[in-house]
């Protein structure tokens, strides 16, 4: 804490994204405290933890990996399926508590103080000259903290965010899962459901994690039937018996996904992070990635707002600087969804049906990128016309 009592830069939760931005403030030499709400780092967990090895160049953590995979499987509603197999690695499933962990005691090391079991109530006097007062939450009561930065990396719920008058992600997934061990079949092969019986608005996900454990579960849009209930449904799916009918379900988790970037991420001393900005993958839900490369902006904008000195500090270079770097795949991920929100089963029989062809399949394979969907979609609607049809006008204005 530098003089007067004032951190730097206070950062509410410590997940991959908080710990991120936290680690690189204090390299730059930054008094930073991190707060955590619960009294573990990475529990509970809410992730399957399929992610690129990317995510290994902001937090090196290698040793996380539980599993590689190199292979994936559509399943249509009919049954009907494409399987993708590829020479090389396409994705790992990581340990996501151990990851959590590694990316907080990175921070840790670098000379950021972490706090287990406190919660962020709110921020007041962040658009003024003097440093943000923080109110917080233990069990030992309410305090307030001031810090001349705020990042709130701290949930699709973030208490931050509100505070300071930024408005929530608009559009959220409500998704559930169940970890899963004695599960059969090839354990390099991630599998895919579609169908608005299996999970409308979305799709739902088997995904190997090694020596016989999985993770199944899905996302779906908001409506009458909780995604509780269809993950119940995938349980007993035909579709999947050939792999877990002789599983055990080990446990269960849910949360809310955000498919939709804020409208704004800053405001005065506050910064948004990761879920709480919306800082997610709109096709595959998936933020880690994201998280982390936003984090690493977040960091180097507010470290020099901080030594710039000055009454009026701004944070605008971070809105910037990570909008231009993802946010065209972000939109382009977006409205790709919702072109596809409203296919009819029958219909997606029919694009499956369509991409079951050798050359599209090794073009997919080679080509996909689970980070930057949007090149091998282009490619494939440039390969394949006729999969126009199923997009309107918006993939047409692509091109």
């Amino acid at each position: 804490m530098t003089g007067g009592g004032v951190w730097d830069a206070v950062v509410a939760g410590a997940g991959p994204a908080g710990s991120v931005a936290a680690r690189e403030l204090a390299r730059r030499g930054h008094s930073v405290l991190v707060l955590e709400e619960h009294h573990e780092v990475g529990r509970p967990v809410q992730c399957a933890g399929l992610v690129t090895r990317r995510v290994f160049d902001a937090v090196p953590a290698p040793e996380c990996v539980q599993n590689s995979l190199t292979g994936g499987e559509l399943l249509a509603p009919t049954g009907r399926s494409i399987t993708l197999r590829a020479p090389v690695e396409k994705a790992v499933v990581i340990d996501r508590a151990r990851f959590d962990r590694r990316a907080a005691e990175m921070a840790i090391d670098a000379g950021a103080r972490l706090e287990l079991g406190t919660r962020v109530i709110g921020v007041s006097g962040h658009e003024g000259g003097e440093p943000a007062v923080v109110e917080v939450s233990s069990r030992g009561g309410r305090r307030s903290l001031r810090a001349r930065v705020v990042v709130g990396a701290d949930g699709v719920q973030s208490s931050v965010g509100r505070s300071a008058g930024l408005q929530p992600p608009g559009e959220l997934l409500p998704g559930f899962e169940a970890g899963l061990c004695g599960v059969e079949g090839p354990g390099d092969t991630v599998r895919i459901l579609v169908g608005r019986e299996v999970a409308p608005g979305f799709f739902a996900w088997l995904i190997p994690s090694g020596e016989g454990r999985a993770v199944l579960g899905l996302c779906c849009e908001p409506g009458p039937v909780p995604a509780r209930e269809y993950l119940g449904r995938l349980l007993g799916n035909p579709l999947l018996s050939p792999y877990i009918r002789r599983a055990r379900v080990t446990g269960y988790c849910c949360g809310s996904v955000p498919v939709s970037p804020v409208r704004r991420s800053v405001s005065g001393r506050v910064a948004l992070l990761g879920d709480a900005a919306g800082q997610v993958k709109p096709i595959s839900g998936g933020g880690v990635f994201t998280a982390t490369r936003c984090a690493l902006a977040c960091a180097g904008a507010a470290s020099a707002a901080i030594g710039a000195g000055g009454r009026r500090l701004s944070l605008d270079a971070y809105e910037r600087g990570w909008r231009a770097e993802l946010g065209r795949e972000l939109r382009f991920g977006r409205r790709l969804r919702r072109a596809f929100v409203n296919v009819t089963d029958r219909q997606m029989d029919e694009l499956v049906r369509m991409l079951d062809r050798p050359a599209l399949l090794a073009l997919i394979s080679a080509r996909g990128d689970l980070d930057f969907p949007s090149k091998l979609a282009k490619l494939l609607f440039r390969q394949a016309p006729g999969l126009l049809k199923f997009s309107g006008a918006f993939i047409k204005s692509l091109f």
